[in-house]
């Protein structure tokens, strides 16, 4: 690797190895160790035991003294004797299959660490599995296969030229928009299907829901072999698994988050799924996502994100012809109700179940998350001063702060004892909506109780974003439009949108959709239209006046509140960044955000480095820094 991991060279000096008796011409191999602080992660020389000689080749781990400890190390290089060779410790041991971790592998991560930050270490562990050695004595190693599917009339929904460029080895860049009734797990399948004919694909979905589904498609019309890189998977499976990406050519890889840097031929095809999806982006540091994680692979790599509803990160690349935006429309005649039309959305059920099941979208998990008093409307509160809230249609009121029940409820200011609930939870939803449709099953999906398939028959599900069932629907009625598109998070119209459009993709093709939004609204008129980039455009512009994403990067730093007062000032003398804050966390913390334009993210990027591992080396409690959050 040319000028490898921008690290200086440094040499490790200690006593003569016990043994320098090597069979190569290349004794000395250069390791990237991660040591013990991160800020002096560096590359440093070791002497090579004629032992492992042959083990060790550039993408090995191995295990290397460091300081008084021993630490874990990459092999990065391999280089003659050099005339200070006695100086040099020796390799303890191998800590992987030799080259477990490719060049292009080690190129891809490094160009993540320049855009994100952080050590290379870190964004190493979270693309290597834990160690499985039981898995590589006994690991076999796929073998290529063609995957072929069944012949049927994808090739007229997608258009010939479109269905030509997915069924050959040229490069595609585009963003599909997951179709209107139409099963949205088979849709992806026959894209995966298709492009697997003639190279690698790895598909990256959100979670093991949306993993279980499109492999349940793909064998059900193909017989290729799918590899899973799944965080759900047991160790030894997962382990296994990634040995076979690491020295084999599988046709088919499906995985989460875990799996974006996955070894792939030059000429693969990367697709994401949803990547507006929050499960896209990493927690820890340095806090990347899949998104940046695949535009940032070699320049032969195709590209494909498929969502109902795009982020705005890939409309603008839609929007300045660096990805081609793909809409597919399926004939079908489903009505659109919103909830100025002086119709009820229980109409709207009643009149669905003749036909199927109806779902129905709620924001909020619960019961009475946030109740009044009927008389004076003043908000229910515990004596710690947290609001009270209605657990079940059986409960007493509970505070959520202190979870002190309350039995005998009264008002505060007027005593009144009737309580009015604003803030209805699912639970509640499904007591309403069960008696007004007596004798109707009624399912709720939500949480750590999620139904994964519509079960069978007429019925009613009540779901929270992310929890609606497969299967297909005669109607969804979608409550709580104006709660869930004016929350106050910078992307609350984007996921909001994306969920509402993808519950769509549920419906039969004469199905009828309630909206409880007015017919102006600007969701209400993209799904009139059928098309959810309807006013992305103006989303567009008012990020870029406003300096936000994806016209700017943002860099969130948090910490105590004096270091993070002092690095403000100091950033704001040099007049290259947009400042806001400190924002107060707690008592003791404040945060910073810092935007600049997106053609100066590099040096923001280096310049947070340097500020942390500056505190670092003056044993300073370290800033959390991550660059471009999920949400602001």
């Amino acid at each position: 690797m040319a000028a490898p991991l921008k690290l200086k060279q440094q040499v490790s000096a200690t006593s003569k190895p016990k043994n320098l008796a090597s069979v190569s011409k290349l004794p000395t191999a250069s390791i990237l160790v991660d040591t013990p602080v991160s800020h002096l992660e560096g590359i440093y020389d070791y002497w090579i035991p004629s032992r492992i000689d042959d083990l060790v080749t550039i993408g090995t781990k191995v295990i290397v003294p460091f300081g008084s400890v021993n630490a874990d190390g990459l092999v990065i290089n391999r280089s003659p004797n050099q005339s200070n060779d006695t100086k040099l410790k020796e390799i303890i041991d191998v800590a992987s299959p030799s080259s477990m971790v490719s060049v292009q592998m080690l190129e891809h991560i490094e160009m993540v660490r320049n855009r994100f930050g952080g050590s290379f270490w870190s964004i190493l562990k979270q693309s290597i599995p834990k160690r499985v050695v039981k898995e590589e004595k006994m690991n076999t190693v796929l073998e290529t296969e063609s995957a072929t599917q069944e012949n049927d009339d994808f090739h007229k929904f997608i258009g010939r030229a479109d269905f030509g460029m997915l069924n050959s080895n040229q490069r595609i860049k585009w963003a599909v928009n997951l179709p209107i009734a139409n099963d949205s797990a088979l849709f992806v399948a026959k894209i995966v299907l298709a492009r697997a004919q003639f190279n690698q694909v790895l598909l990256l979905v959100p979670d093991d829901k949306d993993i279980r589904l499109i492999k349940r498609q793909i064998a059900r019309i193909s017989k290729v072999n799918v590899v899973e890189l799944s965080s759900n998977l047991d160790s030894s499976t997962r382990y296994r698994n990634f040995l076979q990406t690491c020295f084999g050519v599988p046709r088919i890889i499906i995985a989460n988050r875990s799996g974006s840097f996955t070894n792939l031929q030059s000429d693969s095809t990367v697709i994401v799924l949803n990547d507006l999806d929050a499960s896209h982006y990493e927690q820890h540091s340095p806090g990347w996502n899949t998104r940046d994680v695949t535009l940032l692979r070699n320049k032969n790599s195709s590209f494909i994100f498929i969502s109902a509803s795009h982020s705005l990160e890939i409309a603008r690349l839609i929007d300045i012809g660096w990805l081609d935006h793909k809409i597919y429309k399926t004939n079908s005649e489903i009505s659109i109700v919103a909830s100025d039309s002086n119709r009820s959305y229980l109409s709207t059920i009643k009149k669905s179940l003749s036909s199927g099941s109806v779902l129905v979208t709620v924001s909020e998990k619960g019961y009475a998350n946030v109740f009044l008093c009927s008389k004076c409307r003043n908000s229910a509160k515990c004596d710690c001063g947290g609001r009270l809230q209605i657990k079940s249609s059986k409960s007493q009121p509970e505070c959520y702060l202190c979870a002190k029940k309350v039995s005998d409820w009264h008002c505060n200011y007027c005593g009144d004892t009737r309580p009015y609930v604003i803030s209805k939870g699912i639970d509640r939803n499904a007591e309403e909506i069960g008696k007004a449709n007596p004798n109707i099953p009624i399912y709720v999906s939500s949480g750590t109780k999620q139904i994964e398939d519509l079960p069978e028959g007429h019925c009613i599900v009540l779901s929270t974003a992310g929890s609606e069932p497969s299967g297909e629907y005669s109607a969804v009625v979608m409550l709580d439009g104006e709660s869930i598109f004016n929350r106050p998070t910078l992307r609350a119209e984007e996921i909001a949108r994306h969920n509402w459009f993808s519950n769509l993709s549920k419906l039969s093709t004469k199905a009828e959709v309630f909206v409880s939004l007015s017919n102006n609204h600007p969701v209400v008129q993209s799904m009139l239209k059928g098309s959810s980039s309807f006013s992305v455009k103006r989303e567009l512009e008012n990020r870029e006046r406003a300096k936000l994403p994806p016209y700017y990067r943002v860099a969130s730093v948090s910490g105590r509140k004096l270091d993070i007062s002092k690095f403000a000032e100091n950033l704001k003398n040099t007049k290259n960044y947009e400042i806001t804050g400190p924002v107060e966390i707690n008592d003791l913390e404040s945060k910073l955000l810092i935007r600049v334009e997106s053609s100066g993210g590099s040096e923001l990027v280096d310049l947070l480095d340097d500020v942390v591992k500056i505190q670092g080396v003056k044993g300073k409690k370290i800033f959390k820094v991550r660059l471009d959050p999920y949400d602001l």
